[in-house]
């Protein structure tokens, strides 16, 4: 087949329309499947932290000044390593008892700044929701004590705890049947495209002459055996 023609391609689709849906139904029965029994669920949970006016400043303010939020904004992300550091996840672990290592739990330990603000968001998941909020919390009070060891100042503080989530954030069904459906879809195509692509029969007399270049006298029918 020297040239492919779409039509055909189309109509080779619709003949086959029936394979169509039976290869995205297979796709959508793989894409549960996949979601309820190859993935493991993992809950997670987050605690919101923000950096206060330390305690020891010198400034004779009662509010926060404009080189607190500036060295505040500088320590974010130092902080934000010794929260993913091994001695504060060695402190978590003995303070819960986990059985978990001090490198898994560094592994489930998720930290994020906001840009140009204090915020500190830490995310903790887990295969049990109550123990990614736990450790989460744990994680803050620990992080916090290690502040006032390490810098000598108080100026952190939680604005959110974390609290169990009921879904776990590594499971969405819809959009996994969706990318299976796509896949499904991909799949057809290339069948069908090989099937019209690689058939080097002729299907009309028009083709046969075209590719011959002479004419067709006669055309014999298809016929049963009982016909």
């Amino acid at each position: 087949m020297e040239e492919l023609d779409l039509k055909e391609l189309l109509y080779e689709f619709w003949k086959k329309k029936f394979l169509v849906l039976v290869i995205v139904v297979i796709g959508i029965a793989a894409g549960m499947f996949y979601s309820q029994f190859l993935v493991k669920p993992l809950y997670k949970s987050t605690t919101t932290l923000v950096l206060s006016k330390p305690t020891n400043s010198e400034t004779t303010s009662t509010g926060i000044t404009t080189n607190d939020i500036t060295i505040n904004q500088k320590l974010v992300s130092t902080y934000s390593e010794i929260m993913k550091s091994r001695s504060v996840a060695s402190s978590v672990k003995e303070k819960l008892s986990l059985s978990m290592s001090e490198a898994e739990i560094e592994k489930s330990i998720t930290v994020q700044s906001k840009k140009d603000t204090e915020l500190l968001e830490i995310s903790v998941s887990n295969e049990d929701p109550k123990t990614a909020a736990t450790i989460a919390n744990t994680l803050a009070e620990v992080f916090t004590d290690k502040v006032k060891e390490v810098y000598k100042i108080e100026n952190v503080s939680v604005i959110d705890k974390a609290i169990p989530e009921e879904d776990p954030y590594n499971i969405n069904l819809k959009k996994t049947i969706i990318l299976f459906v796509i896949g499904s879809l991909f799949i057809a195509f290339v069948i069908i495209f090989a099937t019209v692509y690689f058939n080097n029969t002729f299907k009309s007399p028009e083709e046969l002459e075209k590719t011959l270049g002479i004419p067709v006298l006669a055309v014999i029918p298809r016929m049963s055996e009982k016909e």
